[in-house]
């Protein structure tokens, strides 16, 4: 390994040498506290050493890395300590607790921007759909949030199409129907989620019901997200990642003529072209 990291540019191999040497995980807020590094710079810095095949991301609140392949810890190893975020200010967040319309802006605006970069995602458009659609069509038929991606491969030829959407819950309402709504959202979509706003204050009683939903979830390939604080995705935690499904293209087609605005039609088309 030590052989790799002289040829990795000065961030990749700081950042590498950050992360425990046992494996063990450490958050992506952790370390971009503990390097001192803005979010761009630690990013590109993670993602060179993902695509290197040294660092795997996973799962945590605000996302996780480690090393790929573990190795016996050095004496004097420096490693990064996770350092939870500070409780957000229940006062600015007052409308969020019971309004659930209150969390599709902030919820946006951080799927748009820090969801996006930990997923490596390049996204076309982030819509809120909750009111959107040029017909009423049933009222699980609308998710809250729906993102947009044009992928392509080195290896496959094509360009492939995916859909997201989110189902947006307050804290009154964490139960499994929104698994429920979330799995009728993935007939034209290519993954769904559900993501809950859970304050810092009730997140022990409501520990159980999540953990409900997340079962729920997991056996029907639904994913499961979990907000502190909605405006801040180091709080966020993604609890079972959503399976990728390929719906009937003609749902598909019908949803994005339908729900998506026209704006993020043309973007669509031409990407596809």
């Amino acid at each position: 390994m030590a052989g790799d990291l002289s040829t990795l540019p000065e961030d990749e191999c700081t950042l590498f040498n950050a992360l425990p040497t046992d494996g063990s995980s450490v958050s992506n807020p952790s370390l971009r506290q503990y390097l001192h590094w803005n979010r761009n710079r630690y990013f590109l810095a993670r993602d060179g050493l993902v695509d290197k095949g040294l660092v795997t991301r996973g799962r945590g609140r605000g996302g996780v890395v480690r090393r790929s392949q573990p190795e016996t810890p050095a004496a004097g190893h420096v490693v990064a300590v996770v350092v939870e975020g500070g409780t957000p200010d229940t006062e600015t967040l007052e409308a969020a607790f019971t309004n659930e319309p209150a969390l599709y802006e902030p919820m946006r605006a951080v799927i748009e921007r820090d969801w996006a970069q930990e997923h490596r995602q390049d996204l076309l458009a982030v819509e809120i759909t909750a009111f959107g659609g040029s017909r009423p069509t049933g009222i699980w038929s609308r998710p809250d949030i729906t993102t947009v991606e044009v992928r392509t491969f080195e290896y496959v030829p094509g360009k492939h199409l995916d859909v997201n959407t989110f189902e947006i819950k307050s804290p009154n309402a964490v139960n499994v129907q929104a698994v429920y709504e979330a799995l009728a959202h993935r007939r034209a979509a290519t993954r769904s989620y559900v993501l809950f706003y859970i304050p810092p204050d009730q997140a022990a009683a409501l520990k159980q019901d999540v953990e409900d939903v997340a079962a729920a979830a997991r056996m029907h390939g639904i994913g499961v997200v979990t907000a502190g604080d909605p405006y801040n995705y180091d709080t966020w935690e993604e609890l079972e990642e959503a399976d990728r499904t390929v719906p009937d293209p003609e749902k598909l087609n019908d949803f994005i003529g339908e729900q998506l605005t026209e704006q993020t039609r043309i973007l669509i088309s031409r990407r596809l072209r």
